[in-house]
């Protein structure tokens, strides 16, 4: 599936993943391909992804919005 995260300024990450883990106001979630449609806001946390080769990512991230759609993931968080 797709993944962009963006703050207002930048783009902090745009490629192909296989995997999501967030932290959600109501916990954390886990992502993975044909989610169904989901708009959550996010806490304060980390972001962890895996990409094809495997690797594991993590993002240290604030307060925004996670938004799944059509294989897509897209993160908005501020500045």
């Amino acid at each position: 599936m797709k993944l962009e995260i963006r703050t207002p300024e930048k783009s902090l990450f745009a490629g192909e993943v296989t995997s999501l883990r967030a932290r959600a106001v109501d916990g954390e979630i886990g992502i993975l391909p044909n989610h169904a449609p989901l708009v959550t806001m996010l806490e304060t946390g980390k972001i962890k992804f895996s990409l094809p080769t495997k690797e594991e990512v993590t993002i240290e991230s604030g307060q925004g919005f996670l938004i799944v759609r059509k294989n897509q993931v897209n993160i908005l968080l501020r500045a």
